[in-house]
């Protein structure tokens, strides 16, 4: 699943430029008049004007620059356009060089809408985005209120990618595979009996490789034979000691090493398995690439089978190309 909406600039925009161009060509025309005979007696001293009339040389410079102007004014139009993801909005433009600018947002972040009368009976508009004290604007597009909608929350939320509750008890009876993994603790090492970053970072790994992939589910507080050891450990070392803490944490740690602009791609389930509180991490494919920040590097996870495998960095365009296919609108 692709969670990205792509818009570009109204039409109402290509045809504003035209009309500038129309108009600048007929100021041009009449600025050109004011020279009067200069301007033959110019073109008469040109090596090649008797090949070409004076008249016929100036309609071919006139409706040439005209028709270069349109083009270029048709392509600027065409290659502008703006990706709305989950926490952020990504603006692109330019015909010769391309130039792109990203905008963050946050689920507090609010859309207005901008429309004039004829904006409103043609159904084009702006939008101003608001979160905490940045703005960003969406210039000039076409059908604003989706898009307005997408960014206030009802895209942005993905609570229709996580369907139903996930049967704990029927996972716990299937072995690890490329959407699905195990873990004791999210960072209890029950080997040393202390917290563990290692442990901790194995499990944004994991998350991060799920939603490079095609989703799945990572179930923490059960052993190797996929008994149910709970959470209540990783609780302990907690400074707030219940499944609340130890969702703010886990946010916390995948912001840090994953980004917060994902998180809404992830959600976590909590069920009382035999007295004991164990948590499903369900992942669904990220929009874009995702890439885990630890130890001052990022390293880039897919799932192959059962592990998370890391690529090179030669390896990962050509898979992000296929993964992330680009999208034409």
């Amino acid at each position: 699943m692709h969670n990205e909406l792509l818009t570009k600039r109204s039409p109402i925009v290509l045809i504003w430029k035209f009309a500038a161009i129309e108009a600048a060509g007929l100021l041009l025309y009449f600025v050109a008049t004011l020279f009067g005979n200069a301007k033959y007696e110019l073109y008469t001293q040109l090596s090649f004007s008797s090949l070409l009339s004076y008249q016929a040389a100036k309609l071919l410079v006139l409706y040439g620059a005209q028709f270069v102007f349109t083009v270029y004014a048709f392509l600027s139009w065409y290659y502008e356009e703006y990706a709305v993801r989950p926490g952020s909005i990504t603006h692109s433009w330019g015909v010769f060089f391309k130039r792109t600018v990203e905008f963050r947002f946050d689920k507090s972040a609010s859309a207005s809408i901008k429309s004039n009368f004829l904006g409103k009976l043609l159904h084009y508009g702006a939008i101003s985005v608001q979160s905490g004290a940045s703005v960003f604007i969406i210039k000039t597009i076409s059908r604003p209120e989706r898009v307005a909608k997408a960014i206030s929350g009802d895209y942005g939320s993905m609570e229709h990618a996580f369907g139903k509750e996930p049967d704990i008890s029927q996972l716990l009876t299937e072995p690890e595979h490329n959407q699905l993994e195990f873990k004791s603790s999210l960072r209890f090492d029950y080997k040393t009996g202390n917290s563990s970053r290692e442990l901790e970072k194995a499990a944004i790994k994991t998350v991060a490789a799920f939603l490079n992939s095609k989703g799945g589910y990572l179930i923490l507080g059960v052993d190797d034979a996929r008994a149910p050891l709970g959470l209540e450990n990783d609780y302990r070392i907690l400074q707030r000691k219940d499944r609340d803490g130890f969702e703010n944490h886990f946010t916390q740690s995948f912001n840090n090493m994953i980004g917060p602009e994902f998180r809404n791609c992830v959600k976590l389930w909590f069920q009382n398995i035999d007295g004991r509180d164990v948590c499903v991490v369900q992942a669904v494919p990220a929009p874009r690439p995702v890439y885990l920040k630890a130890d001052n590097s990022e390293f880039f996870y897919m799932r192959t089978g059962n592990i998370s495998a890391s690529l090179k960095l030669s390896e990962i365009e050509s898979y992000a190309n296929s993964r992330w296919p680009k999208r034409i609108s």
